[in-house]
């Protein structure tokens, strides 16, 4: 009798225990998830973090921040595949993969030092470039991304995989605030819509109200903008050349731009020579 008694006792407790353990496990990873910080990231608070590839809104938002705002920038550059599971740009052979990371880094230098020539006080105010080639494995916060961006169909299904998911996770891992210099959002679109209804203005940029949010740690401060716009106030404020070193192809040939992919015919400037 006893040990009916017991075994009855067991059957109930044991799915309790293995939950508790299981949701303990869970809180652990994720503290240390959202706790941990590597090498690279200042403690100070006056620096602000810009995604770069040395494309043509990234390199606008770069050069806001720099010459109008006047801000200390960290540009971060992820030269990790994000477009696919493929491991490496080299050992990919899926079509829909950007092939263009000599041509990007080749921008990113040159715009560093023409900055340099026409606004000196950049040499101090851009920090060394923080390039990211490691990924972030954490399945938790890939659960609560594909929760809130997928379930909705934020975006197109033919895009499974997207950018904003270790750009999100990323900065999330740190705990920074990162600018995200996308302007390619159409009209209409789920996402826009999102967008329109989840952000806030705050210190000319536009943040995620959610704080829960997988994007919360993201901004977008060309939210609502046009590339006919940034190169207008581009104009104005005296960096309009700068954007002509920029690189926006995906898939060049040679060192020379494609001229067919979206990022070419999105394109309002002519590629560099």
């Amino acid at each position: 009798m006893i040990y009916a008694k017991l075994s009855t006792i067991l059957v109930i407790l044991l799915p309790l225990l293995l939950f508790c353990a299981f949701a303990t496990k869970i809180f652990i990873i994720k503290e240390n998830f959202q706790n941990k910080q590597i090498e690279g990231f200042s403690s100070q608070n006056d620096i602000n973090y810009v995604y770069w590839t040395g494309g043509f809104d990234s390199t606008y938002r770069l050069c806001e921040m720099l010459v109008v705002e006047k801000k200390t920038v960290q540009p971060i550059y992820v030269s990790l595949v994000l477009d696919n599971d493929c491991q490496s740009e080299e050992s990919c052979n899926k079509l829909w993969l950007r092939r263009n990371r000599k041509e990007e880094r080749k921008a990113m230098k040159t715009i560093r030092e023409r900055l340099a020539i026409k606004f000196p006080y950049t040499k101090t105010t851009m920090l060394p470039t923080l390039e990211v080639d490691e990924p972030i494995h954490n399945q938790i916060f890939n659960y609560q991304f594909e929760k809130n961006f997928y379930s909705d169909n934020l975006w197109p299904k033919k895009r499974r995989k997207h950018q904003y998911l270790f750009l999100s996770k990323y900065a999330t891992y740190h705990k920074k605030y990162i600018d995200i210099g996308v302007l390619g959002i159409h009209e209409g679109s789920k996402f826009a819509v999102f967008l329109k209804n989840s952000l806030r203005r705050e210190d000319n940029n536009y943040v995620i109200t959610d704080n829960s949010h997988p994007l919360h740690y993201l901004r977008f401060p060309l939210y609502g903008k046009s590339k006919e716009r940034l190169l207008t106030d581009s104009q104005i404020y005296g960096f309009a050349d700068i954007l002509q070193e920029t690189w926006s192809c995906w898939f060049p040939k040679n060192g020379k731009a494609c001229n067919k992919c979206p990022m070419c015919r999105e394109r309002i400037v002519s590629h560099p020579n």
